[in-house]
């Protein structure tokens, strides 16, 4: 579905409760960048509406409303409607990608991803993963600092998925690297406009490397995550030629962000707070809890996207079909009971639930336990290398970056020397 489409829809002309419509801004620059008061206060509030283009969309904020709509699809769906000011979320270009799916197609394009992501590739990946982490540490040991964004959570991004999963050449890289970057220019579009001309080349450019890399492949089969994927294509007829680019596009560019979001604010989050750091310089087992308080402070996303199926009413508030319906995981992550004090970030934190970040249910992102693993092996490594690790200025807060979906830390200058 192209951006014009989704604006053609009478979205605007519906009758709705003006008085559950709420006036904030969603995607506001500064509550993105200290989203924690407003989660805090979103996450008590039953369902609402928010305008956009002169539309109502809804929003979920509270937790358990929240892992309702991550798991029910069969009223909060993943394919993408008509609907005006929705045009932010329609960086994939009409691509079949499999997060814009629901079951049944969702679970046959899903079952194309596993290999990917099995616990025996997660294996044989680990031990590259700290060959890149140790070189890495001894570029920043001579530099006697770094940018957890730039300098370490990108290059073990790019290495990890585009090097070790994929095989790609390095060279390469780039081309995805490059779409990744051009999520961004989607954050703020504003209502009615077009898809910006900086990643629509970017996007070609990578859309015409993954075709020219199918039919190579398919010439000359390799001992590779990619030839798996082109074989189960060709051979059993599983997925067409655009849905084979598009779970290419999810691969590369749909997962890079991650590691560099993971990596980035666990690091803030833990260098910000020295004696938290502390606890996993004398426990370094604690740093599964690290990530597990970062990912609930500072979830990846910065929302999810569900459309109405039908008519229907969801805890107080009258939802219409097609309508975007907003699931704001970082609020969920912030309800007060579900996690105690929850502005707080606390290693020793017992979770009675677990955080929505990657989402729940059939959709939950599959790439989760890469995400982690990088983010376990990278930071761990760092900490027990560097006893002097901390923050450049101990009171910097990060700007944020990413596309509408994301909240991803520009960059976190630190010091090892």
């Amino acid at each position: 579905m192209s951006i014009a489409e989704a604006t053609s829809a009478p979205g605007a002309a519906i009758d709705i409760d003006q008085t559950k419509i709420k006036q904030i801004d969603l995607w506001n620059p500064e509550t993105k960048r200290d989203p924690g008061p407003a989660w805090m206060e979103w996450s008590t509030t039953p369902p609402f509406y928010v305008e956009v283009a002169g539309a109502p969309q809804a929003v979920i904020t509270r937790y358990e409303d929240a892992k309702i709509a991550f798991e029910d699809h069969e009223r909060f769906s993943n394919v993408k409607r008509p609907w005006p000011g929705t045009e932010k979320y329609y960086y994939w270009q009409g691509l079949p990608v499999v997060t814009d799916n629901d079951p049944p197609t969702h679970t046959r394009l899903r079952m194309l991803l596993a290999p990917a992501f099995s616990p025996r590739k997660l294996a044989s990946v680990e031990a590259g993963i700290k060959t890149v982490v140790g070189k890495l540490l001894d570029q920043f040991a001579q530099a006697g600092s770094f940018d957890a964004v730039a300098d370490f959570g990108r290059p073990l991004s790019a290495q990890t998925l585009l090097g070790l999963l994929l095989g790609l050449p390095e060279e390469d890289w780039v081309i995805f690297n490059d779409v990744s970057d051009g999520l961004g220019a989607f954050a703020n579009l504003p209502p009615g406009s077009p898809a910006p001309e900086s990643f629509l080349k970017v996007w070609s450019r990578a859309q015409t490397y993954c075709a020219d890399l199918i039919e190579a492949r398919r010439r000359a089969p390799r001992d590779d995550l990619v030839s798996q994927i082109i074989a189960s294509h060709d051979d059993a007829g599983k997925i067409t030629t655009p849905e084979l680019y598009a779970t290419f596009v999810i691969l590369y560019a749909g997962g890079f962000s991650s590691i560099v979001n993971y990596v980035g604010w666990t690091l803030w989050r833990l260098c910000r707070d020295p004696e938290q750091l502390d606890l996993v310089r004398a426990d370094p087992a604690l740093i599964n809890n690290a990530l597990a308080e970062s990912l609930r402070t500072d979830p990846i996303g910065w929302t999810a996207l569900r459309y109405a199926t039908r008519d229907f009413d969801f805890a107080g508030l009258p939802i219409k079909q097609n309508m975007p319906v907003i699931l704001v995981e970082g609020a969920s992550n912030y309800d007060p009971r579900i996690y105690e004090e929850p502005l707080r970030f606390d290693l020793r934190r017992v979770q009675p639930r677990e955080v929505l970040s990657f989402g729940s249910g059939v959709h939950r992102c599959i790439g989760a336990p890469l995400a982690r693993l990088s983010a376990r092996l990278a930071i761990g490594a760092l900490i027990e290398r560097f006893p002097r690790l901390r923050l450049e200025d101990p009171n910097f807060w990060p700007a944020p970056t990413g596309g509408p979906k994301e909240r991803g830390p520009s960059a976190v200058p630190l010091l090892v020397d």
